[in-house]
């Protein structure tokens, strides 16, 4: 990763009952979902799913300026409603505070690091 690209990380609880759903209804993600994602400076975003447990990985050229470009578009809030319905915790685009549940980073390790 390189030194000018942000990384946030946040984790999403799928309802059992609903994990089907949720991994097809990735299977297809709207073009205006990914497209929002291009113009907030997204470079790379990574989903990883594991029984009711997803894990998002978003690596952008700058966090805030990439949740100001998402903040209230149409599709995306459209794709986070849906999937919501997939969810028992996890993006809340109606909650002001905190729509995203970002993870804090608490120890990190760097082979390329100068010794």
């Amino acid at each position: 990763m390189a030194s000018d690209i942000e990384r946030a990380v946040y984790i999403q609880r799928i309802d059992p009952e609903y994990k089907e759903e949720y991994l097809e209804a990735h299977e297809d993600v709207p073009e205006g979902v990914s497209e929002a994602m291009r113009r907030g400076g997204v470079t790379e975003f990574e989903l990883y799913v594991r029984d009711d447990l997803a894990v998002c990985l978003l690596e952008a050229e700058d966090i805030d300026a990439y949740l100001d470009e998402v903040d209230g578009d149409e599709a995306v809030e459209e794709w986070e409603r849906y999937t919501a319905e997939f969810k028992r915790e996890g993006v809340d685009v109606d909650d002001a505070d905190e729509p995203i549940p970002f993870m804090e980073r608490i120890w990190t390790f760097s082979a390329s690091v100068d010794r």
